[in-house]
């Protein structure tokens, strides 16, 4: 990893919702599922990378036929 993303801030799930640009509901059902990548520090207290975010959505992508 580079220095860049070792030193970026992890966000909340309202950022990473806005980010990808879907309701905060989608983002805590993801992260109920274990579909989305994140990092648990407690029961209730989920934070994420965007670089982590970002690998997981181009993950997903779809080419054109």
């Amino acid at each position: 990893m580079s220095d860049s993303v070792e030193n970026e801030p992890l966000v909340n799930a309202a950022a990473i919702a806005e980010m990808i640009g879907v309701p905060l509901g989608t983002i805590h059902q993801l992260v109920h599922k274990r579909r989305i990548p994140h990092i648990r520090l407690g029961r209730r207290f989920v934070r994420f990378s965007r670089a982590d975010v970002r690998a997981w959505l181009e993950a997903r992508r779809v080419a054109p036929v």
